[in-house]
């Protein structure tokens, strides 16, 4: 199964100024978007979202993928191409602060999805269509 987000499905899921939208740089442009969302479809797999009357679950993965490629596109531009990793601590002066990330989100592949609040929300749509189930039947085969 497949589904589909648009620009403007976008815009109207980030309306409350998580993103500047606009024509022109440093706005985020429908060219951005798209582009973002071009790069979300290109690693989400469709197939693994229940289906229901609107796909809305796997659209909502789909919304906050696009947006997690989006902030590091706008990221990667702020920070001329540097990469830009999760923190686990910070101190100024005598603050500091540790943030606690599970462990399941730091092996392998999520640690990619980290970097952004938005990466951590589609983690978190997505972690109970990754995990396999198992389940024991009581029975026996007859020869």
């Amino acid at each position: 199964m497949s589904f589909e987000i648009t620009v403007a499905d976008f815009k109207d899921k980030f309306d409350r100024g998580q993103f500047t939208y606009g024509t022109t740089i440093p706005a985020v442009r429908d060219k951005d978007i798209e582009e973002s969302i071009s790069e979300a479809l290109l690693i989400i797999n469709s197939d693994l979202y229940p289906s229901d009357n609107d796909n809305l679950i796997g659209k909502k993965a789909l919304l906050y993928l696009s947006a997690h490629y989006l902030e590091l596109m706008i990221r990667q531009d702020d920070g001329g191409g540097q990469a830009d990793f999760a923190q686990s601590s910070r101190s100024v002066g005598s603050v500091s602060e540790s943030l606690s990330i599970p462990q399941w989100m730091q092996d392998g592949a999520y640690s990619f999805f980290i970097a952004t609040s938005y990466g951590v929300m589609f983690l978190n749509i997505s972690k109970p269509y990754l995990d396999g189930a198992a389940y024991c039947i009581i029975g026996g085969t007859n020869y």
